[in-house]
This record gives structure tokens, sequence and C-alpha cells, in this order.
């Protein structure tokens, strides 16, 4: 057997190019004290944090799994933080939800309850609680305490658009698609009230005042507006004739009046997009899909009485001069404020470019809102709170990033920059620190770029044709050349370097030569490209490019046939066929012996120059994008329109890896000159840069690995989860994972190791023999005894899964595992939350055939005591360790106080001092 073929492991490294991902929200988060300085953004499967002020990359939160599974493709929908700003959650396009601390980055818990996007995401007042809405149709409440849900509230029929906590009633509230917005009660999960007063799809829900007022925003101009207040005891009390004759019987379970107080009508056209508040519930912005940002206040109780009293007083005036009539008194005897009293608006935001999300934060005087556009640009916008106040535009940060997808990309001859092109300009970034030096606007769109020898010029190719020469250092294009007649597709630097080739639309090739001209107003010279040749084609020109050793030029054309012609005289040398649709690239190998073509027909084509024959055809799962050869090597990159970068081997004829792609298409890739690194760019408008390791890749293991994916992705199948002897489907807020089979079966697997272990110990007390020796994946765990092995297993499950981890075990092993769990409460330990929670649930869960065995009845009995001994010791333990630790922190803070008083006291004295000797010797 021959030696099996090693390669070293492309790895992701770092993406950038996005500013603000127009799929996700932006919100203030609250860093070294600051809340109105920096904003956290979705950035596909990351989330970035801005410094608004500096205009500066601060923070960037990944989750390690996302970014070593090199298979997923899950991007940031949804953000919300804490009103204290330590925490921040993210929802992804999967339906997971996770927690980070915002100081350190670090992942605090996993929420996984929904099947598909999230789209409503909000924390309660203290932190404590998170609700989450999804696209299939749900919302779920999670105690992020506990690190587990508690409720999923089924109702909707459609996709849930908003939710809301009322903390003030414990109440959530919801908006879906369906045109219901439901209150629920969070003590029960279960909902109470429906408002009906949408024809069309709820699109936001916002609760405004101190749970005073709930308002939806729809498809119209329209922004209903609801006043709730607490039921009264005398309204409550219904006659039973008036229960049987209402129509509207949910209101009268109610524990909240919802009465319609009017409607705020908007300025912009279209449905209401997204809305957002401040902390304080006071001011309200909502926008729709243009460029209008609309501001509304919602003022207190005493503002409101005098606004009203304001009208009525020159209404009064008016209605002096005419005769009084009942509408009339029946205003003036008005007590409570109308909304127009409690409502005002703010000055009008109108932005550059359509509107994508927004939030705000609200001091004493300003407000500070900061803007997403679809453009991958933030704004940052001041206005004042007081009547008649311009708004000021801050900070706009727009840098660092395309406007529009980036369709091309390329290296410099020393790998320290990269240079990008887009629909708008040319880019160029430092690879070390993924900044953005320099920006060269083009009048359209670039469809190629080339770098120079000496990385000073690039060469970019046009949409309309033209040929731009472009100075690095200056960011000023030095000659626009109008090289073909359509658009330019792509240019090649000759092996020698001394010219390039470029291929069009006009069924072209030509051939260009680099020299320096002298500028007639000046003695500067400056490079310029003369024109050599013309080849003419029968075809449009997909792609051109030069054999390594300068003897042979290809050309791909739209005939699906790759042309090869000798590159001194232009004279046909061989034709190269069998791709059913168009080339999109190709590449020729460093040695001039194969060439590699990259088709829309899903395969790959491997051919030898020497005599045109097809070595072998690589067959792919999507219609290929690009394709480049690693320099010096036949290993080359190819990426696809299902967003996948693949490694392959051209001489073993095999794909080495598939290293995580974009979501969506995937436009064009990179190689290095030292094939350290690939950057590609892709339809999710981020560039994507890979990193070559040293870590050895072995074709066997990364197969073996590739099918443990395919295995897990299969071990999670269905949605539902069934109950031995109970209801054939049980709601849990939880969902069955691969991570929930995976701890099931460790849990299941060290019953038996358990079991087996203790008949083996009673066998050989039986034959009074030595004591078996500790099975060897207790040995692992680093536990001596059974009980620390079980113990040790609970603990490493997830609190957020444990019940769905339980809801999978057989019976039998139920009725063991409790058995097991007595000598677990017999002695204190810092585990006796999970125990006790298992416990709790499976007697819940599986009450009824859990009883109605015999054996089990003592087991239950004695689990009862124990629990509630336990439990109360434990808890009288928490109690004592946090007075104790807050009797320390005030004594802590005496002495401080102390302290600080002292020196104070010690610092007058001394320039009490100074300043009676220095009046001594003035008088002396």
């Amino acid at each position: 057997m021959g030696i099996t073929k090693q390669y070293l492991r492309y790895v992701p490294w770092k993406n950038f190019n996005i500013v603000c991902h127009p799929d996700c929200n932006v919100v203030f988060i609250t860093l070294n004290g600051i809340s109105d300085r920096y904003v956290a953004v979705g950035a596909c499967e990351n989330v970035i944090i801005w410094d608004l002020r500096l205009e500066k990359l601060v923070m960037t939160i990944e989750d390690e799994d996302m970014k070593n599974n090199t298979s997923k493709k899950i991007a940031v929908v949804k953000l919300a933080t804490t009103s204290e700003g330590k925490h921040i959650a993210v929802g992804y396009s999967d339906g997971l939800v996770n927690t980070f601390n915002l100081a350190t980055g670090e992942l605090i818990g996993t929420f996984q309850g929904h099947r598909s996007a999230i789209t409503a995401l909000t924390y309660d007042t203290h932190g404590h609680m998170l609700a989450s809405g999804s696209k299939d149709t749900e919302a779920v409440i999670w105690d992020v305490i506990a690190e587990k849900g508690l409720h999923r509230l089924s109702g909707h029929k459609g996709v849930v658009t908003g939710i809301q906590f009322m903390n003030k009633h414990n109440l959530v509230v919801t908006s879906s698609k369906d045109t219901y917005i439901k209150f629920w009660d969070l003590t029960t999960g279960h909902c109470f009230k429906t408002l009906a007063g949408h024809i069309t799809e709820v699109w936001t829900l916002s609760i405004l005042r101190d749970d005073d007022f709930v308002i939806a925003g729809s498809n119209d101009a329209e922004l209903r507006t609801w006043k709730i207040s607490k039921m009264n005891e005398d309204e409550s009390e219904i006659k039973m004739s008036e229960l049987l004759t209402s129509d509207n019987l949910l209101d009268f379970a109610s524990s909240i009046k919802c009465e319609k107080s009017g409607s705020l009508m908007r300025e912009g056209p279209g449905r209401v997009v997204s809305s957002a508040t401040d902390n304080t519930n006071h001011v309200l912005c909502v926008h729709g899909h243009g460029k209008l940002l609309e501001l509304f206040i919602f003022s207190g109780d005493g503002e409101a009485l005098e606004r009203l009293r304001n009208r009525q007083r020159k209404f009064r005036k008016k209605a002096s001069k005419r005769d009084e009539n009942n509408e009339d008194a029946a205003f003036l005897n008005e007590k409570n404020p109308a909304l127009q009293d409690v409502v005002r608006r703010l000055p009008p935001i109108l932005t550059d470019y359509k509107i994508r999300s927004v939030d705000l934060v609200v001091n004493q005087t300003h407000v500070k809102v900061v803007v997403s556009m679809a453009d991958n640009t933030l704004a940052f916008y001041s206005l004042s709170l007081g009547v008649g106040k311009e708004v000021k535009l801050i900070r706009k940060i727009s840098l660092h990033g395309h406007r529009s997808n980036v369709r091309v990309l390329s290296f410099s001859s020393d790998s320290l920059a990269i240079f990008t092109g887009g629909s708008e300009c040319i880019k160029m970034w430092s690879r070390k620190t993924l900044n953005c030096i320099r920006t060269v606007e083009t009048c359209s769109a670039v469809q190629c770029l080339c770098v120079l020898p000496g990385d000073r010029h690039i060469l970019a190719g046009l949409e309309d044709g033209k040929l731009l020469v472009i100075d690095i250092a200056a960011g000023d294009i030095i000659e626009s050349i109008s090289a073909h007649q359509n658009d330019l597709k792509s240019i090649y630097m000759l092996p020698d370097e001394l010219g390039c080739v470029t291929g069009g639309g006009d069924s072209t090739v030509k051939l260009w030569q680099l020299e320096l001209v002298t500028l007639p107003s000046s003695d500067r010279k400056v490079l310029s490209l003369l024109h050599l040749k013309t080849l003419q084609l029968d075809e449009n020109v997909q792609c051109a490019r030069v054999s390594p050793d300068n003897k042979l030029l290809a050309v791909a054309l739209l005939d699906n046939t790759i042309k090869i012609f000798f590159m001194d005289t232009f004279k046909h040398f061989i034709d190269l066929y069998g791709h059913t649709l168009p080339v999109n690239d190709m590449d020729i190998s460093y040695d001039s012996s194969i060439i590699i073509t990259a088709s829309g027909d899903k395969t790959i084509r491997i051919w030898g120059l020497d005599y045109g024959d097809c070595h072998r055809r690589l067959p792919t799962e999507s219609t290929l994008t690009s394709i480049k050869f690693i320099p010096m090597t036949h290993q080359f990159f190819t990426t696809d329109k299902n967003g996948n970068i693949k490694h392959w081997d051209a001489d073993v004829f095999e794909r080495v890896l598939t290293l995580q792609g974009h979501r969506g298409e995937c436009h064009n890739m990179s190689v290095s000159g030292n094939g350290y690194y690939v950057a590609s760019c892709g339809q999710d408008n981020v560039i994507r840069l890979y990193e070559k390791t040293e870590e050895p890749l072995v074709l066997e293991d990364e197969r073996e690995e590739e099918r443990a994916q395919e295995d897990d992705k299969e071990l999670a199948t269905g949605e539902e989860t069934n109950v031995y002897g109970g209801p054939s489907v049980l709601a849990l807020p939880t969902k069955k994972t691969i991570s929930s089979e995976k701890a099931a079966e460790l849990l299941l697997e060290c019953l038996n190791v358990i079991k087996e272990y203790k008949d083996n110990l009673l066998e050989s007390e039986n034959r009074g023999v030595d004591k078996p020796t500790l099975p060897i994946i207790m040995t692992a765990f680093n536990v001596k005894t059974t009980d620390d092995y079980l113990l040790e297993i609970v603990k490493r499950i997830r609190s957020s899964e444990l019940e769905e981890v339980l809801l999978l075990m057989p019976f039998s092993s139920v009725c063991y595992f409790m058995e097991a769990l007595i000598p677990l409460l017999n002695h204190m330990h810092h585990g006796i939350e999970p125990v006790v929670r298992s416990l709790i649930f499976l007697v819940q869960t599986l009450h009824k055939p859990i009883s109605s065995v015999n054996d089990m009845l003592p087991i239950l009995r004695q689990l009862n005591v124990l629990a509630t001994k336990k439990t109360n010791e434990f808890r009288d333990l928490v109690g004592e360790n946090l007075h104790s630790l807050m009797f320390i922190n005030n004594s802590q803070e005496e002495e401080e106080l102390v302290f600080n008083i002292t020196q104070n006291v010690q610092k007058k004295r001394k320039r009490q001092k100074q300043k009676l000797l220095k009046s001594v010797i003035v008088n002396m």
C-alpha cells in the first residue's frame, strides 16, 4: 500500500466589507458605561460593534462552533440587548438564539426552540427573561438565568412579526402576519385576549410609556393605537345575562382593559417596515420602504393634560363667538387627554438611501438615532426634543464597505493588499488590518481586475468596455481607454510582465503593451497601454488566459468551446470540446502542462495542453463561477452558485476540502501569490478570507468527518416529541436537536455502565473475590464512584436541553435513572439543581406510567423527602452566602468612604497650611 498523500488545511480566517447587513437590525449597546456611542449590527454569521465617534470597528462577536464548522451558512437576523447593556441576544436564520457577554464576547447560553428564522427578539426590563418569535408562527419565552424554556406560545397562524413584554401586568404581547395581536399570561402561558383591529398583516409592534399604549403598524399609513389599563374589580363583575348575550367573550376573562384610542398617520408611503423605541419607551420612530424616518414622542400625563386644557381654552374662545351646542359642552367637560394631546411629532429624518432598520437613545435634551441603510452604510443623527429644531447628521460610516455586491477581487503580488471591484468603485484593503486604504470611484460596474508589477498600478475592466489605468498611491484614474465595444470580461497579465491581454463581449481578444507616456502639461511620466494586436473570433469571449511559458493563448467562447492559439502569431492550435454550457472561468498550471475549465454545466474538466485531451471530468453540485490554481502546484480552488469554495487536486482528481461558503451565490475568488491566502466574494456582500495552516489534512479522515456530519444531520428527525403513556405530542419550549440526542446517548451509556459495574461488584462480593476494576470510561472522566460518574454526566448536559434529553430515554432507563438519583440527593453538592430539575420534570411528564409501577412508589416517596430537604438546605446556603457577600460589600464601601473622607480632610488641611505659610512670608 502506498503512502497516503497529505495536504495542509485551509481554514476561515476573517470576514470584511460589511458595515451593516440589510437582513439584521441595528441596536445601541453599552460599553464602558457609554450608551450612545456603540452600536451592534449583524455581519452574516458574526456580530460586529462599531464606535460611532471614531468610525472604527471595536469588537467582533462570533460563535466558535459556526466558525469551525465549514458547512454551516447561518446568518444573524435579529439582535436584542438588555436595558443595562451587559448582554446581547443574537437570533439566527436557523432558529437558534445565543446570548453573549458584551464585555468579553463570550457565549453565555444557547436556546434552540424554533424550526425557522428568528423574526422577533426582546428582553424584559430586568434582563431575566427573553422572548423570541419565528417564521414557524410560534413564540417562546426563555429563562436566561436558568437557561431553560418557560412557555411555547402557539396560536398565531402566520409569521410572528413582533413580541414585547408588559412588565407592569406580567404579560407578553405578540403580533403576526395573520392580522392579530395576542396577549399572553406569563404565569400560565395562555392567550387571554386577541385584538382584531387590522385587515392586513401586522408588521410592527411597540409598547409606549410604561406599558400604557400598544401601537401596531400595518400595510397602510395608519399606526393603530390602544390604551391599556388594569381592569377594576367592579368592571370584572359581570352578570350572567350579560355574559350569555355578549359576543366578545374573551374580554370578560381579561385582566386588562384595552381601548382603541386613535391612530397616528404616517407621512411616508407604503407599509411599515420596522419601528423602535428608546429604553424609557417615550419616543417611537417608524419607517417604511422609503427614505423617510418619522419620530413621535409620548408625553407624560401632566404635559398631556396641560395640552388638553390649552385646546379647551382656545376652543372656548372660538365657541364664545357662536352659540354653544351639546358637542361643545362635552368637549369642554372632557378631563381625559386624547391621543393628540399625548403624542407630539418630532422633525422627520430624510436619509440618502432606503432605510432597513433603526434604533435610538434619549437623554434629557436630545434624541440620537442610528439608521442602517440598504447600501451598506450607517448614519448617526441627533435632534432636539424641543419644538421646531432641525435634524443634524453627526456621523456616517460608509468607507468600510462597498455599496453593492463585490463582483471581482485580486491580491497584490506581495499578498499584503486586496483589491475589490463593485458596481460603483474599486477599493484597496490591507490584509492584516482589513481596513480600507483607497477608494476609487468608477463610472460603470467593474468586471475584472489585474494588478501590475510593482503593485503601484491596477487595470480595471468595466461593463461599458472601458479599460482603466489606476494609480494606487494617488487613488486616481490615470487613463480611461475604450478597449472594447461591449463589456470587458477578462484581463490577464503576460508572463513577461510587459503587457496584457483583454477579452470582451465584442468577440475580440486584444494584446496590449505597457509603456510610459509623458504628460503634455508637465514633464511627469505616467503609465499607459499601447495596443499591439487584435484577435477576431466568431463568438463572444468569456475569458482569456496565457500559458506561463508565453507560448499559448487560451480563449473560452460563448459556444461552449475553448480555443487554443499560438501566442506569437495568433494562429489556431487546437479546440477543446466537451462542455455543454459556456465556460465561466479557466486557469493554466504553472508548468503549462494542464488547463482546467469551470463551466455552467456543473462540471470541471482537466485538459492536457500537449494534445488537447480531457484527462478527467469532475462533476459538481452547482454551476461553477470561478476556478484558480494554487501557485506552483496542481491543486486548485473552485466557487459555485451554491456559495461553496472547494479545494481540489488535479493529480489525483479528487476533492480535498469544502470551506465555509457564502449564503447565496459565490461570485469570484482569488488566490495569493504565495498560496497562503484565499479570498472570495458572494451574494451576501461579505468578503471571506481563508488562511493556510500547518495542520495536516488526510483525504480519508476528511471523508470520514463529512460522513459523520451527514449522519448528524439525519439524527434529529421530526419536530414532535412523543411521551410514553402520555399525550402524543408534548409542546415543550425546546426542540429535539443533534446535541440533545448525543447527550441522551451519553446518559444511556452511563446508566448501562453503572448497572453492569454494580452487577459485577455484587457478583464478586458473593464469590468472595477482589472488586472489579473501574470501567475505562469512568477513569476517562476522572471519577472514582458510580454516583460521581452519573453526576458528571448530568452536569455536562446543557440546561436548555435537559428536558429533551430526558424524553429521549426509554421508560426502563427512566425508572433506573430515578432510582440512581437517591444517592445523589443524600449528600450536598453543587449539582443539586439539574438533579432536582430532572426529577420534577420526569414526575410531571410521566406521572401515570411511573405511578402504575408498584416498585416505583417507595422510590418516589423517598425522592420526595430527599428532594424537599436538599432543596431547602441549598436555598438556605445560597441565601446565607448572598447576605454574607452583601455584608462584605457594605463593609468595603464604608471603609472606602471613610478613607476618601480622611484623604480629603488631609488634603484640605495641607492646602490651608500652605496658604497660611504663603501669607506669613508675604507679610514678612
